[in-house]
């Protein structure tokens, strides 16, 4: 099983979309069982999903009671082979306590990863964590990081979006010495429309800033805004589209990478 964080401090970079689709491609094209970790406020991955905090229990629910009988977090949606841990806005009392009283346990999502890795009572349970993280280091995103095996940074070619890339790896090469199984998958190009200057960004971001970036980008399709309207992953509310496209062949390229270099998807 592997356990991956979607992160980026900068807010509108894709997350959960991002989340909401490799997620959805794994499961439908590729044949895993998919959890999802709504790890976020706002709960759009759950309402991507159309799952509400009052159907079960909640991430908060997770972070302040630690993982326990990890079934009773998981919430169905309904598309086959994926579940969800769901948010609302408690999520964010959850970072208050934290700071206050010390209630969140930052363990919560490594126990949860440990108890289902080592659950021999099913056959299969699920091949994939995936946990969208709010734009801040936030109680869910450390218990999130504590927990990965590898973090995905969707980016958007901004400026603003582009200066903060260093300080960001630079706590994910730190959170390596409590998380030795944590690696940084690469950078996400997003809503990419191949402007000069985001040609040239993108050129920085692969020749010269050191860092990983995927060979996949993702294009620029307003058919994104309207699947999140429908609440519908892009294969199945747009498949033609750029975007749905994109996404799937990123996953190819994440479940190539997984299988050195040999795609059995």
């Amino acid at each position: 099983m592997k356990t991956i964080a979607v992160l980026n401090l900068k807010g509108g970079v894709g997350k959960t979309v991002t989340t909401a689709n490799v997620g959805h491609i794994l499961a439908v094209s590729y044949g895993k069982k998919v959890l999802l970790i709504d790890g976020d406020s706002q709960g759009n991955l759950s309402q991507y999903f159309g799952v509400t905090p009052e159907e079960g229990a909640t991430t908060v629910d997770l972070l302040e009671s630690g993982a326990g009988y990890y079934p009773d977090f998981v919430t169905a949606t309904d598309i086959p082979d994926i579940d969800i841990i769901p948010a609302d806005m408690s999520l964010m009392d959850a970072d208050v306590d934290a700071i206050k009283d010390g209630r969140c346990k930052y363990q919560a999502i490594v126990d949860l990863r440990d108890a289902i890795e080592t659950d021999n009572t099913q056959e299969r349970i699920y091949d994939y964590i995936l946990i969208d993280c709010p734009p801040a280091f936030s109680a869910a995103s450390t218990a999130a990081l504590m927990a990965a095996d590898e973090v995905i940074i969707p980016i958007r070619l901004d400026a603003f979006s582009t200066e903060g890339m260093g300080q960001l790896s630079a706590q994910i090469r730190n959170m390596q010495r409590i998380n030795e199984r944590i690696k940084l998958g690469g950078l996400l190009v997003t809503q990419f429309t191949r402007t000069t200057e985001e040609q040239n960004a993108l050129a920085f971001l692969r020749d010269r800033s050191g860092l990983p970036v995927y060979k996949r980008i993702i294009r620029y399709s307003k058919r994104v805004s309207a699947s999140t309207f429908a609440r519908q992953p892009l294969a199945e509310f747009s498949p033609g589209s750029a975007a749905a496209r994109d996404y799937k062949r990123f996953v190819d390229e994440l479940v190539t990478a997984e299988n050195g270099g040999t795609n059995n998807g």
